[in-house]
């Protein structure tokens, strides 16, 4: 008796697409480009007040006009390009559609190093959030082409551990460049990179067939069979019906907010209110973004570990390390001021940052695994643009809402605020415990109806 052909087994007895050394260079080389691309989103951060003394701002103004105002016009655009994109990622070729957005987002980054007015900042940091929000569609709708349901929460902290380490580096760069050589310069040396990386990915990367890597059907699409799946008006709508989604929408606006704030105010909070230097402020920032790179990380891998245990582990893990981490958060926003301190220490914020970014970030591989996991190949770009579109309303908002509260309250308590929106998500997380096991079985069940062959 001859063994039958992959066609012939019954689906259920499919083992998942295997990934290869090519699949490995292709993330690993997408894992870069972002690392370069994210560098930029925190550049004017630790020279707020820099900025701000060269267009004359109060420091009023540098709060609502370059904290609030652009942080706005950044992720909004970003939002809106997201969508357009999120939809051509589900009918077009990946590959090149991510060149032309990382080519998008990269030259006004660069631009911005010759920005002479107030006008001319907004405008090309309002451009180059068009790059970021491109991306993230893209790069994930290829992750889950690449890795199967296994090994992806690892897949998915690794993409995750590159963006944090582009933030990080962004806000290294402009927190020791900055103040000696001025604010201009970290945009010229975040952007160049990437124009030669996007030619690199154009010419050696390969499109993945969509659904490929899925339980059951992967080594069907393999063998020749054909994904029938589209993207259409009604299968969008179906997008919303998935219950799952929508809390996931929902807590990434909310989650997004605190993020946006601290990344935007906390170097210039704790270089003018809390008395250190400002390569001290940056450095405590940094450490924050440093814990949270590590604890995404760490999250996804863990995440990988629970959700082949039991896939009800997965938000739960995100729920608990989100409450728990608004404790030190917390402790951060309300640390002591040096003001008149001759040598403030600075290992005691770091470690309170360590213990802050790290437990908070845990969730972030989760949540964008889960995202894949109970949507089809074929959707996956527009259900992660509305994803990013979610994230980019709470990192607009976010900073713009909170620039009105500093105004009224003050930095500190305004910034307390935006640690509670971490409360919500947690809640929001640990319901999912529910909802999440069978919207997964659901979209199993659906692609095993896209595929013939």
């Amino acid at each position: 008796m001859t063994e039958p052909t992959p066609a012939e087994k019954p689906v259920a007895d499919l083992p998942p697409a295997p990934f290869r050394a090519r699949d490995l260079y292709a993330v690993g080389l997408l894992a870069l480009i972002a690392m370069f691309l994210y560098a930029d989103q925190n550049l004017m951060a630790p020279n707020l007040t820099q900025i701000a003394d060269e267009f004359g701002f109060t420091a009023e103004e540098r709060d609502v006009k370059l904290g609030g105002d652009i942080a706005l016009v950044f992720w909004m655009l970003g939002a809106f390009i997201t969508l357009f994109v999120g939809y051509l990622t589900d009918r077009v070729s990946r590959t090149w559609l991510f060149g032309a957005v990382v080519l998008i987002g990269e030259v006004p980054c660069f631009l911005t190093g010759y920005a002479e007015t107030y006008a001319e900042l907004f405008w090309l940091r309002a451009l180059t959030g068009l790059g970021i929000g491109g991306a993230v569609p893209l790069m994930y709708s290829l992750i889950g082409d690449y890795f199967s349901p296994r090994v992806r929460p690892t897949a998915v902290a690794c993409v995750g551990l590159a963006v944090g380490i582009g933030i990080a580096l962004g806000q290294f760069i402009a927190g020791f460049l900055g103040p000696e050589y001025g604010w201009r310069l970290p945009f010229l040396v975040v952007a160049s990179p990437n124009f030669l990386l996007g030619v690199i990915f154009l010419l050696t990367i390969r499109e993945p067939a969509r659904g490929r890597a899925e339980r059951g059907v992967g080594a069907l699409i393999e063998s020749g069979a054909a994904h029938t799946g589209r993207i259409t008006w009604s299968a969008y709508k179906q997008l919303f019906r998935v219950r799952s989604n929508l809390l996931i929408f929902v807590q990434g606006a909310i989650g997004t907010v605190p993020w946006g704030v601290f990344f935007v105010y906390l170097n210039d909070f704790f270089s003018q209110e809390k008395g250190y230097s400002v390569e001290s402020a940056t450095l405590i920032v940094l450490t924050l973004g440093g814990a949270a790179i590590l604890g995404g990380f760490a999250g996804g891998v863990l995440g990988n570990r629970l959700y082949n245990r039991d896939p009800r582990y997965l938000p739960l893990l995100c729920g608990v390390t989100t409450l728990l981490g608004v404790i030190p958060t917390a402790a951060l926003i309300h640390f002591p001021s040096q003001v008149g301190v001759a040598e403030p220490a600075v290992w005691p914020p770091l470690l309170i940052g360590l213990a802050s970014g790290f437990t908070i970030a845990m969730t972030s591989a989760n949540v964008r695994t889960m995202l894949l996991n109970i949507n089809t190949p074929d959707s996956r770009g527009s259900i992660f643009a509305l994803f990013n579109l979610a994230d980019d309303l709470g990192r607009g908002f976010g900073p713009f809402f909170i620039s009105l509260l500093i105004v009224s309250m003050g930095r500190q308590w305004a910034f307390h605020t935006a640690n509670l929106f971490w409360v919500l998500c947690g809640v929001i997380l640990i319901f999912m415990v529910r909802t999440f096991p069978r919207d997964e079985a659901a979209m199993e069940a659906r692609l095993r109806q896209q595929v013939v062959g």
